[in-house]
């Protein structure tokens, strides 16, 4: 770990920290102590095409390490500071990288509380994640979450797969990303590993948001084996950068943790 610096523009004290994926890549991230030493913890999965300075990210970090919470920010592989090619993503490889992120709390010990929070795909990668690491995390916090990884992939002609495969190469979202995306999406069963999970799990969505269907908050609530909480927000997309969006999002992350924290 590194000295500590600060957030651009707040107070809030920075550990750049350096850990394994599952997969063996090397992953950055930000550590921001609390000081109290109470245990605990939140582990930010940020969203496709993201990285660990997102607004939300930092929006968590300076709403919630004032009120007593370890924060844990990191790059997945192929995005900011981490190894690799962004090309090269698939959502469980995120998975291996989420999973280095809870051994790297889990060994740094003193985590007694760990909430997993996932934006978009980050959302869908902390819920499978978590299945594989129950014994760490005591709940997982989505926000606009994938729920079904086929969204991607849905809709796409053998003529179009064909294509992909002999380019080796194709645009998803505004980067490409290779097949081996495709093979790993089609072999994922997201919804049938959610009953597996028996942590709480809060689902917040937009209803306005065309990026991720807000039904996809109703497959988490049908497919997961523990206590599901839907908060819906109106008029609000994708982002969460309606005026107000941000805050109202803030707070009921934090009004669910203070009702589940220390149960």
């Amino acid at each position: 770990m590194d000295a500590q610096t600060k957030i651009a523009g707040s107070k809030i004290a920075s550990e750049r920290v350096e850990f394994p994926s599952r997969r063996g890549n090397l992953l950055v991230g930000d550590l921001h102590r609390n000081g109290d030493g109470d245990g605990r913890w939140l582990v930010l999965c940020h969203g496709m095409e993201s990285t660990r300075g997102g607004t939300k990210q930092t929006a968590i970090v300076e709403r919630f390490v004032p009120k007593g919470y370890t924060v844990l920010r990191f790059d997945f592989s192929f995005v900011g500071d981490s190894e690799g090619e962004y090309e090269d993503l698939t959502v469980s490889g995120e998975v291996d990288d989420a999973l280095g992120a809870l051994d790297f709390v889990h060994q740094f010990g003193g985590a007694t509380d760990c909430t997993l929070v996932g934006s978009s795909l980050g959302g869908l990668v902390a819920l499978l994640a978590a299945t594989k690491a129950q014994h760490v995390v005591s709940r997982v916090a989505t926000i606009a979450p994938v729920a079904d990884s086929h969204l991607f992939t849905d809709g796409l002609t053998p003529d179009a797969i064909a294509d992909w495969r002999s380019r080796g190469r194709r645009r998803v979202g505004s980067a490409f990303l290779r097949p081996t995306f495709f093979d790993d999406v089609m072999a994922l069963d997201a919804p049938a590993t959610f009953s597996r999970l028996k942590v709480p799990v809060l689902v917040l969505h937009g209803d306005a948001d065309s990026v991720v269907p807000p039904m996809h908050a109703n497959i988490i609530a049908a497919s997961t084996g523990g206590p599901v909480s839907i908060k819906r927000f109106a008029g609000v997309g994708h982002r969460f950068e309606e005026p107000g969006a941000l805050s109202l999002l803030l707070d009921a992350l934090e009004a669910w943790l203070d009702g589940e924290v220390g149960k």
